[in-house]
This record gives C-alpha cells, sequence and structure tokens, in this order.
C-alpha cells in the first residue's frame, strides 16, 4: 500500500510566495490544495499548479463563513500543512487611514488566518499531527513610518501565532512564522493608500517620513534591482524547515529582513537598558 502524501493547504496560492511555494511542495511530492478567491484568475495567472497534479480550493478566508469550508476540507482532505499566505499591504498614516481601511487590513491579515487555523485545529488535534504556518513579514516585528496599519494586522496575527505555538505543541503540532523581506513578487504592485487622498497622504504629511515611505513604495512596484528576495528559494526554504522539524518559531527570509530584525533586537537592548532601573524601583517592598 502507498504510503499516503502530505496534504499542503495553501492560501493565497496563485501568485508570489504562494504560488511558488505551492509549486515547490508539488515537486517535493506533497498534494496540495491551492486556496484562491477566483478559480479561473487562478487558473489563468498560474496554470502550473493544475498541470502538475494540484487542486484549486475557491476560498476566501476574508469572509466570515470561510471557517465552515475550511472545516469541510480540513476534514475531508485530511490537510498535514496549513499555509496562511493570502494578505495585502495597506501603506498610509495612522491619521490619513479611515476605520473602514483599518477594519479591511485586519479582516484580510488577522481574521482570515485566524479563521483557517482555528478550522484546521480539531482534526489536527484527532491525528496528533500537524503545522501551520504564517507567512508574515518584517512588519511583524517593526512598525515603520507609513506601515502602521499594515503592521498592527502582522503584529497582532504573530501574537496569535506566538500563543498557539505553546497551546499546541503537546498535542504534536508545530507553528511556523515566517517574515519576507523584499521579495521579486507582485505584492508590492498590490499595496493600498489612503482613498481619500490621491497622492496617499494628505497635504500635512508632504515633506515628512510618510511622504518619503509610500513614495518609497510606489517605486517597488517597477521592482528594483534592490530587491534581491527569490521566491523560490523562500518557498524551498519554507519547506525544509516544515520538512527538517524546525526549532524555532519565527523564520526571517533575505538579508533586508535580518538587517531589519538585528536593528529591532538592538533598539529593544537600548530601551531595556535605558529602563531597567525604573522598571525594578516599581517593585513593592
Amino acid at each position: 500500500m502507498a504510503e499516503r502524501r502530505p496534504t499542503w493547504l495553501i492560501t493565497g496560492a496563485s501568485s508570489g510566495i504562494g504560488r511558488a511555494l505551492a509549486l515547490e511542495a508539488l515537486n517535493a511530492g506533497f498534494k496540495v490544495l491551492g486556496a484562491t478567491r477566483s478559480i479561473s484568475q487562478a487558473e489563468t495567472n498560474c496554470p502550473e499548479v493544475s498541470s502538475r497534479g494540484g487542486t484549486w480550493v475557491e476560498l476566501d478566508p476574508a469572509q466570515p463563513h470561510a471557517y465552515h469550508q475550511v472545516v469541510k476540507v480540513s476534514q475531508e482532505q485530511s490537510v498535514d500543512v496549513l499555509v496562511n499566505n493570502a494578505g495585502y499591504a495597506f501603506i498610509g498614516s495612522v491619521e490619513d487611514a479611515s476605520e473602514e481601511e483599518f477594519r479591511a487590513q485586519m479582516q484580510v491579515n488577522f481574521y482570515g488566518p485566524l479563521r483557517t487555523v482555528r478550522a484546521c485545529l480539531p482534526a489536527m488535534r484527532a491525528r496528533g499531527s500537524g503545522q501551520i504556518i504564517l507567512i508574515s513579514s518584517g512588519a511583524g516585528f517593526t512598525a515603520r513610518p507609513a506601515r502602521g496599519v499594515y503592521s498592527a494586522s502582522k503584529f497582532a496575527i504573530e501574537a496569535v501565532h506566538e500563543s498557539l505555538a505553546q497551546e499546541v505543541k503537546s498535542f504534536g503540532i508545530k507553528v511556523l512564522v515566517v517574515e519576507p523581506g523584499a521579495f521579486r513578487t507582485p505584492f508590492a504592485s498590490r499595496i493600498i493608500t489612503p482613498a481619500h487622498f490621491s497622492e496617499g497622504f494628505s497635504q500635512i504629511y508632504e515633506g515628512t517620513v510618510v511622504e518619503q515611505m509610500i513614495t518609497g513604495h510606489q517605486t517597488m512596484k517597477c521592482l528594483p534591482d534592490s530587491v534581491k528576495g527569490d521566491p523560490d528559494k523562500a518557498a524551498r526554504a519554507i519547506i525544509h524547515a516544515a520538512v527538517g522539524g524546525h526549532d524555532y518559531l519565527r523564520l526571517p527570509l533575505g538579508t533586508d529582513c535580518v538587517a531589519a530584525l538585528e536593528l529591532k533586537i538592538g533598539e529593544l537592548q537600548h530601551d531595556l537598558g535605558a529602563t531597567r532601573a525604573i522598571a525594578g524601583s516599581t517593585d513593592a517592598e
């Protein structure tokens, strides 16, 4: 009797890192379920998934009914590895962003992955094995100007996975948070800015770091040479971690992300050094 192939459910599998990961998983001999909002569009954008034996699943994790859809898929397909990759970036100042734009970002980047995770967990627990992989971002550990909304969604979903990793370890379920830097994918071309301002920022932020950040992101839509990240290499690194039994929670990808993480660690160490005595002085006698 042939050994059962592990099943990977990958959201946002029709482009970018999700596409690269779906194809690499198929190359590795895994069964791949590519989740997408539009199967017809996915077939057009990435016909290789079907031609290599993958299956498209029409799913929009941002919709509340997605939870029940994933429960059904998880039970029927016995999902071994869930990869939450679908998402987008909203770039704009905290002041310029509307509450609706905040909510839309959270709906996709926070509630979407949360739904699929909660839907897959019961079957994984019953089986005593499984892996949950979150494709997050360097924005999940550092918040730069004009990225407050995006970082809020990534900080929040990373917190869930950090807690989750400890909660499900005894059930044989592993959690991995992948934090890519800038990669050569269409992600930057899909960035959304505040709808109320044609330039992406209000007049009060002209000449500030907000304008610089938004202008920089608009330039990145053309994938300048400074963007070094290779999505195929990222996919191979993720699969190697999943198959090899990683002993870490976070996997930064790209030298730019490593530099950002080192800078963040340095900032935290500086703040701790500057406030350690203050913190200790507030303990009760």
